[in-house]
């Protein structure tokens, strides 16, 4: 499954989770939660309805929020 991130399309946040994950040659899936899109918003409303980013790695890694350490912890680069 390849990761993906719920966002708003207008988010900075979201915007630093994705090219953090470009630097670390991760490739995701984006789905806008607020264009017109509305079953990435119910995808999303069901995983957490509250925080943008939302980065989904697979069904038991989630990152809510901008949580770089996390990601980078999930993704092996650093020591947990």
């Amino acid at each position: 499954m390849d990761p993906i991130i719920y966002r708003r399309t207008v988010d900075a946040e979201s915007r630093v989770m994705e090219e953090h994950l470009r630097d670390l040659g991760v490739g995701c899936r984006v789905r806008h939660i607020d264009n017109g899109d509305p079953l990435a918003r119910l995808e999303w409303e069901k995983l957490d309805g509250r925080v943008t980013p939302l980065l989904i790695l697979d069904e038991n890694r989630i990152v809510r929020g901008l949580d770089r350490t996390r990601v980078d912890q999930l993704l092996g680069w650093i020591g947990c």
